[in-house]
């Protein structure tokens, strides 16, 4: 995991590299000076959140970024493209399945509460 002093200085080098003030990064993101502050000081770590709001302005794609800060790991997974695929669509056949349980459960609640 990459230490805090290190994202923080990779966020204010970048920030610095751009010609952005906190307060300007601060509006293009929507994260508060004082946050930004005490990351760039190393005193808070970013939370995924933040390091999505801020990835824009400094010109980093969000990937790229949580991986800087130990949230991802650089390492690809040790699926082929195929079988990634495969696993796409079954987790969406999952998600559609759950959804569909969850208001079928929520009919038979509401059918038993009416009771």
């Amino acid at each position: 995991m990459v230490a805090r002093t290190s994202i923080a200085k990779i966020i204010k080098e970048q920030r610095k590299s751009l010609s952005l003030s906190l307060n300007q990064l601060s509006r293009l993101s929507g994260v508060s000076v004082a946050h930004l502050g005490r990351i760039e000081q190393g005193l808070r770590k970013p939370s995924p959140r933040t390091l999505q709001n801020i990835a824009k302005p400094l010109g980093f794609d969000l990937d790229e970024l949580l991986v800087m800060a130990g949230f991802l790991s650089s390492k690809r997974p040790p699926f082929s493209e195929e079988e990634r695929d495969k696993l796409r669509t079954e987790l969406k056949t999952l998600s559609e399945r759950v959804a569909s349980d969850t208001k079928r459960i929520t009919e038979i609640v509401n059918r038993l509460l009416m009771s």
